[in-house]
């Protein structure tokens, strides 16, 4: 079996960019962006939690009833939610207080991921929200604890994107131990670190959930497919070899009409996996 060619692409992307921002959640456009993406041929949506959560539809019931009509009408799913809101307020390094909110936010977006049909939820520990040491890893493993216990429960599944080298992120992997509790691969973001794909897929990839296609300079910022130094084909032969059977995201660069280019990605990345 192949890699798969139902394709997703990040929420915000077919919409235009809020306050110059890169990645954000569109209030105001998100139920266009389903259409959007059904007319140009991606099968999900990411979604994307993060501040002020009142304006979020995923955060209220009205708004979960919503996406799901809308999900119905286009038949353009959300399979993964992607919790930005740990970037602006991270689950390490806070007050009690802040954990405390934290750890009720994480239980309440597990909830409502599951009730619009969503596979996983993944949180961020890059840039603001990077773990620096054994402790912070500890600590991690302590604020989330309860939240893997209802994960399981409800039966969702959580993926953790971290900027770890392979050998620590296997190891974070492997202590925590839980078979739902996963990897989110961005392929850009390592590129950007310099890490060596191979070694990374051999380390963790069996763990791996969904994958972020991004390009990047190493040390760099986000740039065209194709023009980093991210070896977006290896990382696709590599996992078709490893039966990868798990999620594709679109999360590559912006640029000044957003729907050409989400299309023109979209075409790049389907020509690679045709070739595989």
């Amino acid at each position: 079996m192949g890699l798969t060619t139902q394709i997703g692409i990040m929420q915000g992307r077919l919409s235009s960019r809020i306050d110059g921002k890169i990645q954000a959640y569109p209030a105001k456009t998100w139920q266009k962006e389903f259409a959007i993406a059904k007319e140009i041929g991606y099968s999900a949506i990411e979604w994307i939690i993060e501040k002020p959560l009142e304006e979020n539809a995923l955060m209220s019931i009205s708004g979960i009833k919503e996406i799901n009509k809308v999900i119905l009408y286009t038949g353009v799913k959300v399979d993964f939610v992607c919790a930005d809101i740990f970037m602006q307020q991270p689950l390490i390094r806070m007050t009690e207080k802040i954990k405390e909110e934290n750890k009720k936010c994480l239980e309440q977006i597990l909830i409502n991921s599951k009730a619009i049909g969503a596979i996983g939820v993944e949180i961020p520990f890059v840039d603001n929200s990077s773990i620096k040491t054994k402790l912070e890893i500890e600590e991690l493993i302590s604020v989330t604890k309860d939240a893997f216990k209802l994960a399981k429960e409800i039966g969702i599944k959580i993926s953790l994107e971290t900027d770890l080298n392979p050998e620590e992120f296997k190891r974070l992997l492997a202590k925590i131990n839980l078979d739902h509790i996963m990897a989110n691969y961005d392929i850009g973001n390592s590129a950007s670190l310099g890490y060596d794909p191979i070694e990374e897929l051999e380390s963790y990839g069996q763990k791996i959930l969904n994958v972020h296609v991004k390009d990047r300079k190493l040390g760099g910022t986000t740039v065209p497919l194709g023009t980093g130094n991210a070896d977006i084909k290896c990382v696709f032969e590599k996992l078709s070899e490893m039966g990868y059977a798990g999620g594709i995201t679109m999360q590559a660069a912006r640029g000044e009409h957003d729907i050409a280019i989400a299309r023109e990605q979209l075409t790049f990345t389907l020509e690679i996996l045709k070739n595989i």
